[in-house]
């Protein structure tokens, strides 16, 4: 049994001593059933000395049978017997004497990434290298007359410069020849073909000149612009890899923030170690200060803070108390606590945002795909200008017509293109998770820049979720006690604000969710239902929610929400609800009003208290007792008189409403079904993240707007001069490769994202 209390002991590798966790890099001898073979991944092996005291520590472990470790591939083998020794002793003391490690499983899914951006680093070094090289050479024959250098000396400096472009080719530039092999063999026009065909044609050019000059192709050969062009391209692309690495770097850190293993509460009360995966829905854990949350679930015993701001933006500790929720993810900072499960693996909240980024990060938005039909007839139109400049320049010099078609493939490379919507959009979807906002949909962004009317719910979105309740009323005949178990036991499961209000108020008066409910049922825009049985024994029909929900015909006259606990039309209590204005709501719809938004309210409450918070928001237009269809059929309306709404809201009612509207948008405590309808998801809750979102949209498609602009003028300016043969292909190529660094480096201003309010310049 592992001791719960020793949490300053506690090794950070023992999930790895559950056979599930270490059989994902470990394999059984087939001769000895506890004897396994593992194989890591070890940082900071670089000489025979690091591997041999990596093998020397250990080996000292008992158990551990044999040991290799490798400096060249920075991989470890262990075989050792689980009956005497597990993987957290050795992950341990290799970490302790410095040489931290990684089961070769999950290095695997990090290396893979890596390893793409740094051969894209190695592929840009040696062309850059080779590049420099050329150039000194060609630079003699730049600014001296054909007779101030020998023949043969020249003849020697095209032989060199041949030899150190080999490399570029052969290596440096196989990203675009494989990549253009695959497309013709397809039968497909891919972006890398008239790059790959302009990078060929230079160089058998310069070949046939280099080897056998006097020919049709002239004695000029042309490696400097070569390997000027795919160093130019090879720079793009790195910063195009990095910038994508970045993205998928912040999911997966989040895809691996879950604990390998936790402590549950067996049935004889003791503490064992499992496997995360094993959790199951009304588990008991044990959770250690500096650990993570594994699943969803109730403190039952103790308190502490929880740093949930890789979940919702916010950076401040936030305080859990007995009762509280905590959520899987988020890290406990204070105190050990006992907490029971409510929800694992898919069903946690922290599985639905980490598949609402990976969905995100695969769907191309309508821009995109705009630009993508685009680039197809381009490369067409392309192609067709390359052959057009070797028919217009042939008769008179062919070498000159040749070079002028790979100026025009090189000057028409659609880097800048392809590369104009996905940069824009991705760097802002990584800006968005880090400020707590996840995108479902990419087109989200584009979709709300174009808003022009916003529609919110009112409780929960605008308002506080735990509202204010009072007890105001109950019938004399019955038992005010039970009647607060009823309320409590109704209301468990229900995941509307107003019914959590109800259940934590019915708590802290010490009432029991205990009492059996049959037929329970949920009537959205009303209320709940369930067959209860009475302490006399004998079973009633009780109704909790508004007024006609619960058959009460003369509401009481009162400004703040009423709920109602009834049994056919016999009134059994009455309560009140009074809400909280959320902090930043009335700064937020303000400057959205200001900036021309028509903001409107729709409200499943009775009209008085809407009217009530629309006059303290400065909302014009509030409609109360709206039921789901009620608010569907009012977004509809406004779509057919040609308005594009954004729905921002968080129950269950606004779930149709929200996959109707133009783009919608749900707050981080609404129900997971909303959730999953929205297109974008506020994960802290603070409505005035709203401003600065639609502003950075706005920003987001104007560069994206941008950069495509300045595609096309380059490629109208350049195709021309090319044609004419006044555009070099070094030049072609430098031109080509500013345009993708310009558009990259313009998608990089959207990694900073100020949420203070709107930003300047934006309407």
């Amino acid at each position: 049994m592992v001791n719960p209390l020793a949490a300053s002991s506690a090794n950070p590798w023992q999930g790895l001593d559950i056979q599930s966790e270490w059989e994902r890099f470990s394999q059984r001898d087939a001769s000895a059933a506890e004897v396994w073979t593992s194989h890591v991944w070890v940082d900071n092996m670089h000489c025979a000395a690091c591997s041999g005291r990596i093998e020397q520590t250990i080996k000292q472990q008992r158990g551990v049978l044999a040991v290799q470790a490798s400096a060249a591939s920075k991989r470890v083998r262990v075989v050792w017997d689980a009956k005497q020794t597990s993987p957290s002793s050795w992950f341990a003391n290799l970490n302790e004497i410095g040489y931290p490690a990684l089961p070769l499983n999950e290095y695997n899914a990090i290396s893979d990434r890596t390893v793409q951006q740094r051969k894209m680093l190695w592929r840009l070094v040696v062309a850059v290298f080779c590049m420099m090289q050329v150039m000194m050479y060609a630079y003699p024959t730049y600014w001296s007359d054909s007779n101030d250098m020998a023949p043969d000396m020249v003849q020697l400096m095209k032989w060199a410069s041949w030899v150190l472009t080999l490399p570029v080719m052969l290596f440096s530039a196989t990203p675009f020849l494989s990549q253009a092999w695959v497309s013709l063999k397809q039968r497909q026009l891919g972006m890398d073909v008239p790059v790959s065909l302009g990078i060929m044609t230079a160089f058998v050019m310069s070949t046939l000149a280099t080897f056998a000059p006097g020919g049709w192709w002239g004695d000029v050969v042309y490696y400097d612009s070569l390997t000027m062009f795919v160093s130019f391209l090879l720079i793009g692309r790195w910063l195009d890899v990095k910038l994508r690495n970045r993205t998928a770097g912040a999911l997966e850190n989040m895809m691996r923030r879950l604990p390998h293993a936790v402590l549950k509460k067996n049935a004889d009360g003791e503490w064992v170690q499992i496997a995360a995966s094993n959790i199951n829905v009304g588990d008991v854990l044990y959770v250690r200060p500096g650990e993570v949350f594994a699943a969803d679930g109730l403190v039952m015993v103790g308190s502490t803070s929880a740093d949930e701001s890789m979940l919702t933006g916010e950076s401040e500790p936030v305080l859990k108390p007995v009762g509280a929720k905590v959520i899987a993810g988020a890290g406990n900072l204070t105190s050990a606590i006992e907490m029971q499960v409510e929800q694992v693996g898919e069903g946690t909240q922290y599985h639905a945002l980490v598949n609402l980024m990976a969905s995100a990060s695969t769907e191309k938005p309508g821009i995109a795909l705009l630009a993508d039909k685009v680039a197809q007839p381009f490369l067409w139109a392309v192609l067709l200008a390359a052959i057009y400049a070797v028919i217009f320049w042939w008769n008179t010099d062919p070498a000159k017509a040749i070079m002028s078609a790979v100026a025009v493939l090189v000057v028409t490379c659609p880097c800048a293109l392809s590369l104009a919507t996905p940069a824009a959009m991705l760097a802002s979807a990584g800006t968005f998770a880090k400020g707590g906002v996840l995108i479902r949909r990419l087109q989200a962004i584009q979709a709300i820049s174009e808003v022009d009317t916003i529609v919110f719910d009112k409780t929960g979105t605008l308002t506080e979720n735990l509202q204010q309740v009072t007890l105001v009323e109950t019938h004399a005949q019955w038992d005010r006690q039970w009647l607060l178990d009823v309320i409590a036991s109704m209301s468990r499961d229900s995941l509307h604000p107003v019914a959590q209000a109800l259940h934590a108020f019915a708590l802290q008066h010490d009432a029991q969710d205990q009492l059996l409910l049959q037929d329970w049922q949920e009537i959205v825009g009303g209320g709940m239902s369930a067959t209860i049985v009475t302490k006399a024994g004998e079973a009633v029909r009780v109704t909790l929610g508004n007024a006609e929900f619960c058959g009460i015909a003369h509401e009481a006259a009162d400004a703040l929400r009423q709920v109602y606990v009834a049994t056919g039309e016999v009134q059994l209590a009455r309560l009140t609800l009074s809400e909280q204005v959320k902090p930043h709501a009335k700064a937020a719809i303000s400057q959205l009003i200001a900036h021309g938004l028509d903001i409107q309210l729709l409200s499943g409450d009775r009209i008085a208290p809407v009217k009530n918070l629309a006059a303290q928001l400065g909302i014009e237009r509030a409609f109360g007792l709206q039921k789901a269809a009620d608010k569907l059929q009012h977004v509809k309306l406004l779509q057919q008189q040609g308005r594009k709404v954004l729905m921002v809201g968080d129950g269950l009612n606004d779930g149709p409403v929200i996959a109707a509207a133009h783009t919608s948008i749900a707050m981080g405590s609404g129900v997971p079904l909303t959730q999953a309808q929205a297109d974008m998801v506020v994960l802290g809750n603070d409505i005035g993240v709203l401003v600065s979102l639609i502003s950075h949209c706005q920003k987001t498609i104007l560069i994206v707007k941008q950069n495509l602009l300045w595609a096309a003028l380059y490629n109208a300016a350049g195709v021309p001069l090319a044609i004419m043969g006044l555009l070099p292909a070094w030049l072609a190529g430098l031109g080509m490769a500013a345009s993708s660094l310009l558009v990259l480096l313009n998608a990089l201003r959207l990694t900073d994202w100020d949420k203070s309010g709107w930003q300047k310049g934006q309407a």
